[in-house]
């Protein structure tokens, strides 16, 4: 499963990945004057929506998660039996107002084999060959007519713009699977050291404590998992990451002040404390909207691992 595919996920049912798509278009294409044709009263004749300068879209979702080979075949099917609608509704789609398509786009949220793009050149060299022969029947299509396999990373901008003003409840998922053994080469060992560091001087235990050993291994986890989500943030959703950055920024000045300023080593852990359930309630009020909860959970440990990272975070020991 690619990385924005799982950030999806919410989305990925037929209806919702339709009107995911819809959305895409109108903001994508809105100079263009989009049009979204309701699959009511005769259908939609085999398109979800078109532009003014000949685009027109089709959008189809897996019902389940398919073998590669699999994924081929419905992929491959669908696009044919919706070719062959789009053939043969040269009347409903004129009055309807479609000028002559120039681009037939099949939405997907991805594809594995690159049989399905053979596929669709040998469906629209059919209809170019076909056109030739019955240019009547075919004025619906373009002499330069072209078929585009779309999926979920060509819309990133506007996928993140939509998650951001989207206040329904399918929200983005950042959560990544865990390594069962953390491979600690990922991260720096001056990292590694700044967190025991920290940690020790909150709780106030000595070196081989048990317990310490046990929470720096989850914030040195959090901290390398914190890095990959960032970063796959900042290339799928650029404009989420940025508002993250800009909070984080802010706030981790603060928390630099609040921890530097304190000289009585005794409220370490209360001040700790403090500044876990302060960003906490500020994480939930400014992305609770848009993260799952675990997402949340996730994200906020991950940025509190990388203050004890690095030197934002201060304790006396």
């Amino acid at each position: 499963m690619s990385n924005i595919k799982k950030y999806i996920k919410g989305y990925l049912s037929g209806n919702l990945w339709e009107e995911l798509c819809v959305e895409c278009y109108r903001s994508r294409y809105q100079k263009d004057n989009y049009m979204l044709i309701p699959a009511v009263q005769g259908g939609d004749a085999g398109i979800e929506g078109f532009t003014q300068n000949g685009i027109v879209h089709q959008c189809y979702c897996p019902e389940r998660e398919y073998t590669d080979d699999e994924l081929y075949e419905h992929l491959r099917n669908k696009l044919t039996t919706d070719i062959d609608k789009l053939k043969k509704n040269a009347e409903r789609l004129k009055k309807l107002g479609v000028p002559p398509i120039t681009e037939w786009h099949f939405d997907i949220p991805e594809y594995r084999d690159s049989r399905i793009l053979q596929h669709a050149e040998s469906k629209r060299q059919e209809i170019v060959r076909e056109k030739k022969e019955n240019p009547t029947a075919y004025q619906h299509i373009a002499e330069d007519f072209r078929i585009a396999i779309k999926t979920a990373e060509d819309f990133l901008p506007e996928i993140s713009r939509i998650i951001r003003t989207n206040l329904s409840d399918r929200k983005l998922n950042l959560t990544i699977e865990r390594p069962k053994n953390l491979d600690w080469s990922k991260c720096d060992s001056e990292k590694i050291a700044n967190i025991r560091r920290k940690i020790k001087a909150i709780m106030h235990v000595e070196d081989d404590d048990e317990d310490l050993n046990y929470i720096v291994g989850i914030y040195a986890e959090s901290y390398i998992s914190g890095l990959k989500i960032l970063n796959n943030l900042r290339i799928y959703f650029p404009e989420i990451h940025k508002e993250i950055y800009c909070i984080e920024q802010s706030y981790k000045r603060d928390v630099s002040i609040k921890t530097r300023i304190n000289t009585d080593r005794s409220m370490n852990k209360a001040l700790f404390d403090e500044i876990l359930g302060e960003f906490d309630a500020k994480i939930k009020r400014d992305f609770s909207e848009r993260f799952t909860e675990a997402s949340i959970i996730e994200l906020k440990e991950a940025l509190i691992a990388s203050w004890l990272a690095d030197c934002s975070m201060e304790f006396r020991g």
